[in-house]
């Protein structure tokens, strides 16, 4: 069983980072857009 999840720990850990990465674009490209708009 830890085979596995050693196995796959490195593609898991890839797709946890994408998602970590697409939850903070998502998060913080309104508030980029909040800032450009003030700026502007």
């Amino acid at each position: 069983m830890s085979h596995d999840e050693n196995f796959k720990d490195s593609s898991s850990f890839i797709h946890l980072l994408g998602a970590l990465a697409a939850l903070f674009a998502t998060a913080l490209l309104p508030m980029l857009a909040g800032w450009f708009t003030l700026l502007s």
